[in-house]
């Protein structure tokens, strides 16, 4: 990735982190699954353990998943009135390479395991749960995904009350079939 990446939302998919990947059209696959990823320290064991739950029973030979994971946004600063300090770009492209890495060591074993046709796409945006979620929806649809499968990260009731939850504002919304894996 040379060069520098725009600061709005930016998006990659990653075909070559994973090596199990059809080379045919989407239109060749019988069902697209997005499987929402997140690398936080709490987040990552109960992603792959969705992603593992998926593979062992919701894929069927013909299907191909999505593993779909949301890098925040760098922080844009304003040291003063007037003044704009953009992004740093080599922190975005830090972010990206972080995030493969990450998908490599943890995720990649699960579907290459089982031969599963898989493509990643990371995509760069706001933080908070209803910029997650509305970016889900989005490679939802633009997919036509038969199903989205996100983890649960089991936060307690007060901290669901005032954070807000990604899989609250998936449940309202989604118009595919939605599988909130808790582990």
């Amino acid at each position: 990735m040379a060069g520098a990446l725009p600061h709005s939302r930016s998006a990659i998919s990653i075909a070559s982190i994973i090596s199990v990947v059809a080379s045919e059209p989407h239109e060749h696959y019988r069902r697209h699954i997005i499987i929402g990823i997140d690398n936080s320290l709490v987040g990552m064991p109960t992603s792959k353990a969705a992603l593992e739950w998926a593979a062992k029973q919701l894929y069927r030979t013909g299907d191909k998943f999505h593993l779909v994971h949301i890098i925040p946004e760098p922080p844009t600063l304003h040291a003063w009135p007037g003044v704009y300090v953009p992004p740093d770009d080599a922190l975005e492209r830090q972010e990206f390479r972080e995030a493969t890495a990450m998908v490599r060591t943890a995720f990649a074993p699960v579907v290459n395991q089982r031969m599963i046709p898989t493509d990643v796409h990371l995509i760069v945006a706001a933080d908070g749960p209803d910029s997650i979620a509305g970016l889900l929806l989005e490679k939802q649809q633009e997919l036509e995904a038969a199903a989205l499968v996100v983890a649960s990260h089991g936060k307690q009731a007060l901290q669901e009350f005032w954070t807000g939850s990604v899989t609250r504002s998936l449940l309202k919304r989604c118009p595919a079939p939605l599988v909130v894996y808790r582990h």
